[in-house]
Formats: structure tokens, sequence, C-alpha cells
């Protein structure tokens, strides 16, 4: 039966080395791999976006990753591009011309045009909460199996009339591990094709379009309010210096920087001074630091705060570690002390 077709798949939990998930990997992004649109590629980007989402279960050895996650950031990914750089995303094959993801979010613009200048997260709660169970419900019959298919079951096992899929330890460990290459190497794919089914009057940056079709939040008062007021972190967590609580003089910084992240999570917040974020900027923080955020981290899980509540749900000090020495190998120098 074609992947896509499929409506369930064992993981296959034979042993996979990094080199063979190379293989597999490098097969999706080839012209090898059969493909009538760029679903492959965002449905990587979105796997890869919610690693920190993951939640391990430790009686069956595999990262559970859910539905609503994944196509959260898919309908995200997606939104940019298709609406503001208006980007194809389907080679024309005779039955339609546009992907069922352009149809859902085009649909929107014809009820409200206002929203195509909007970021995603502008949206009302339930206006977001609808977008994504259509986005959901449309897409995942297509990609999920057709993914699977490409990866052999090696990578993540499924079943359409549940709720998530079921990540390979290996296969989850390979992504964190080399998540800035498996990234760049998906955003060349992804941008080839489209060349090949776009006009040249949109293609101008596209790689830098692909990169920021998932927007940076720019307002993380909340954080701060938390650490600052309930968590009583009022100097700067790199110099010492005392803060006041306000938006110029208190930083909100990502401690793993958001470009190797892509995710805001209180575990990975520390407020400092405008000086050291500057300083500091995508930088990874030197190691003697790791124990004090750590450290900070077991004392703020605790808390009864919905919001920690939320952030910590898939925290692990263990991959935290993980992801600040892997963020090293994608190429972050570290940032000392000042």
């Amino acid at each position: 039966m074609p992947g896509w077709n499929l409506k369930s798949g064992e993981l296959n939990r034979v042993f996979v080395s990094e080199d063979e998930y190379w293989a597999l990997f490098n097969f999706v992004y080839s012209d090898s791999c059969l493909k009538r649109n760029t679903y492959k590629y965002g449905l990587i980007k979105s796997i890869m976006d919610n690693l920190f989402n993951c939640r391990f279960e430790n009686e069956n050895q595999v990262y559970y990753l859910t539905y609503k996650d994944i196509f959260h950031r898919f309908t995200v990914n997606y939104w940019n591009l298709v609406l503001k750089y208006h980007l194809k995303q389907m080679r024309p094959d005779g039955k339609s011309v546009v992907s069922k993801i352009e149809s859902i979010l085009l649909e929107q613009v014809t009820v409200n045009e206002a929203i195509k200048s909007l970021e995603f997260s502008s949206l009302k709660d339930t206006d977001q909460t609808d977008i994504v169970k259509k986005v959901s419900e449309a897409c995942r019959h297509n990609v999920v199996g057709a993914l699977y298919n490409d990866m052999d079951g090696k990578l993540y096992g499924f079943d359409l009339k549940g709720s998530g899929i079921y990540i390979a330890e290996s296969g989850y460990n390979f992504m964190l591990k080399f998540k800035a290459e498996l990234e760049k190497l998906n955003y060349y794919a992804w941008a080839k094709f489209m060349e090949k089914i776009n006009d040249d009057s949109v293609l101008v940056r596209l790689l830098d379009k692909l990169e920021l079709a998932t927007p940076r939040r720019d307002n993380l008062s909340v954080y701060r309010d938390i650490l600052y007021r309930e968590f009583e972190e009022c100097n700067c967590f790199y110099c010492g210096k005392k803060l006041g609580f306000d938006g110029k003089g208190t930083h909100v910084d990502h401690f793993i920087p958001w470009s190797y992240v892509k995710d805001d999570k209180l575990w990975n917040f520390v407020l400092s001074c405008p000086r050291c974020n500057e300083k500091k900027n995508n930088k990874i923080p030197a190691e003697r630091y790791l124990e004090f955020v750590l450290d900070r981290n077991e004392k703020i899980k605790a808390s009864s705060n919905e919001i920690v509540k939320i952030d910590f749900e898939c925290y692990n000090p263990e991959q935290f570690l993980r992801i600040w020495k892997y963020a090293q190998l994608s190429g972050m120098k570290q940032f000392a002390s000042l």
C-alpha cells in the first residue's frame, strides 16, 4: 500500500545507526523521493520545532508527540509562506491547483481579508484552534503515512485514529544532535521544490522566507513577570547587576539561543541586563552557568503556576544538557563572562 494511504504503521524497532538515519533523511530530501507538494518538508520542520514538546515514555522507550502540537506548528509555518509571501506549495497535477493547506488558509482570507497581514499568533485563540483542527484533519491523512513509509518506519510509528506519533528514541536523539544541519538541508530542499513551481517574482530571498515562516515571539513580558516577581530573580543572570522591572532595563534572554531551540519555554529563560544580553547575542553560555540554571529550574518546576506547569511538562535536565552541547556542535560559540 502507498505510504500516503496508510492509516497506521508500527515503529520499526531495529537498531538504526546515525549513518542510516542520514541516508533516510537524505532520501526524503532527494529528487528520488516522490512529492506532489511540500508537506514532507513541512512535517519534518514541525517535528523538529516540537522536539522540546515531546514526552518520553519510559515503558516503551519512545518519545510521544501529539498531532495537536505537530499541526499547530505546521499551520504556523505555512501561514506566512502562503498568506504573506504567496508561495505555491503544490506541483500542478491536472487535478488540483493548490494543496489542501493552501485552500484552508486562503479560505480564511475570503472570510476576513485583514488577517492576511497578521501573524497566526495574533488571531483569537478560538480561531487558531479551529484552523489547526481543519489543517490536522485534512493534512495528516496524507503526509504522516507518506513520511513514515519513506523512513521505513524507523523514525516513528503512528495511528491516525490516535492522538499522536511515537518517535524512536534513537531517531529523537539523532534529530536533537543534528537539528541545525537537518533544518538547513530541509530548507534547501523545500526551496528547490518551490523554485520549480513558483514565479520568479515571489522567489526573492526564498531561504529567508522559509526561516522567517516561524516568527519569533516579540512579547515575553509574561515570562519576565513570573521570573522577577514570583521567583525574585532581580539580578542579571550573567553579571549580577540589579535589575529594574521594566522592558528596557530587564531583558528576557533565551539561555540556549532561540535560533537553535525555536521555542519559548520558561526553563530556557533567564533575566539579564541589556549589556549582557546584547553581548551574549547568539552564543551559548559557558559551562559554569549550567549549574545555576539547572538548579533554578528544579526550584521553579515545583511551582503551581499554570504557565510553569505547561512549560515544564516535558522538561528534562539531562535533555537540557544535551541541547547545550549539541547547540555548540552546530557552530554556536560560548559566551563567557563580562
